[in-house]
């Protein structure tokens, strides 16, 4: 009996699984596309990101993307060059949860106010003289990435459905 071997190409968004079925043996395998951030985020972390902070960028966007199913977006229009965002996974209420401004790597939480007990790294941001939302200044450590991590966990905790 002659093989033929078929190759299929689909564009899926990051994340997706899709079942394939072996046909004879009755078993399905199920393979996941692609995953990480977008490789328009990466070029734009590449570019814009001061080369002593990309390190940490980027293992913190891969950790949001793979592990949190986050999906990290270019803003559209005059300030996409300035920063990125971070939105929570599709159970959630599509609002962002976090943002990263190429220049500084400074990682905004927008959810509100989250208590900083036991965080070292991650500061108070201040609107009129009231907490408004935590940060980390810069994404510039192994600590600095761990704390933007489990800000943005809790930010996805508060907008889950």
């Amino acid at each position: 009996m002659a093989t033929i071997t078929i190759t299929i190409t689909l564009d899926v968004p990051d994340g997706t699984q899709v079942a394939l079925d072996n046909g004879s043996s009755g078993s399905v395998d199920t393979v996941s596309a692609a995953t990480g951030p977008s490789a328009e985020v990466q070029a734009l972390v590449e570019r814009y990101v001061p080369s002593r902070y990309r390190e940490y960028t980027t293992r913190y966007l891969q950790a949001c993307v793979d592990e949190l199913e986050c999906v990290a977006e270019v803003p559209t229009g005059d300030r996409q060059h300035e920063y990125l965002n971070i939105f929570p996974p599709p159970r959630c209420r599509r609002v962002r949860v976090a943002g990263i401004t190429y220049s500084s790597t400074r990682t905004a939480l927008y959810t509100g106010a989250i208590d900083l007990d036991g965080f070292h790294i991650a500061e108070e941001t201040k609107n009129n003289g009231v907490y408004a939302h935590p940060k980390v200044a810069h994404l510039d450590s192994d600590d600095a990435v761990t704390e933007a991590l489990e800000l943005t966990r809790r930010a996805i905790a508060r907008v889950e459905r």
